[in-house]
């Protein structure tokens, strides 16, 4: 009886993973004019807390959005769907950051006063005017992305970095860039620079920007790839400790 209900549990968690997969965008929403995107992920577990997504607004608009569920496992893989569905059922507010980031920190605080557990995640949310470049964006506890120029990529300290959702309530500040063609935002989660090799060492930020800045022509999903590459050569048969993911933005 305990090996049928093991093989049952199994075979729920692995459908639970294909849902969770099926959840996650392979690519930008098509007819993207003058952008090019691409993104990769990989959980820590069968399920996992990480989520990106690409959100057609209108003609002119698209939605960029990465997030991290504090924990991961089934729990952080439900939360994340919860997220990801009710970002989409927001229509009327996908086009104002500031007042979407606060409505979804009201629905994190409401679960935890429902379930009695507190529910973090940390979120970059950027809308994007397709024609002219223009992004407003929130930057709700994420690690901050990194823009390239041409000839470097560097820490984007523009806008402020927010607390995390889900802690309590707050108004967030929103920031704004216009992007020129030949820039690229690189968006990741942090157990990407919290990787760590058999010895203890953390991949870090600083090794990440040195991969960025001389991969520069790559294609972003060519990025992708590479990143997670040197990620698995860094380890050298370590395990992964967190969920893993990276979106690739360029303005052309």
């Amino acid at each position: 009886m305990a090996d049928v209900r093991k093989t049952e549990e199994a075979q729920e968690l692995a459908l639970a993973a294909e849902l969770q997969s099926a959840l996650l965008p392979k690519q930008c929403p098509t007819h993207c004019e003058h952008q090019v995107a691409a993104a990769k992920n990989r959980m820590s577990g069968s399920v996992g807390g990480d989520f990106y997504d690409f959100i057609r607004i209108n003609d002119d608009q698209i939605a960029l959005v990465i997030g991290d569920m504090v924990g991961h496992g089934v729990r952080a893989s439900l939360l994340m769907a919860n997220i990801m569905g009710w970002l989409r059922s927001s229509p009327a507010n996908l086009s104002k950051p500031v007042r979407l980031m606060a409505d979804l920190n009201l629905m994190l605080l409401d679960l935890w006063n429902r379930v009695g557990s507190p529910m973090p995640c940390s979120i970059f949310y950027m809308v994007i005017d397709l024609p002219s470049g223009c992004a407003f964006f929130v930057n709700a506890g994420h690690p901050r992305p990194f823009l390239c120029d041409r000839d470097q990529c560097a820490t984007f300290h523009l806008g402020a970095r927010n607390m995390l959702l889900g802690v309590q309530e707050f108004e967030p500040e929103e920031g704004c860039n216009e992007f020129t063609p030949g820039q690229r935002l690189v968006l990741y989660t942090d157990g990407i620079p919290d990787a760590m090799n058999r010895r203890g060492e953390q991949f870090g930020h600083e090794r990440l920007s040195e991969l960025l800045n001389r991969s520069q022509d790559g294609t972003p999903e060519s990025l992708t790839e590479l990143v997670f590459n040197e990620l698995d050569k860094f380890r050298d048969g370590a395990g992964q400790l967190d969920d893993e993911t990276i979106v690739v933005f360029d303005r052309i």
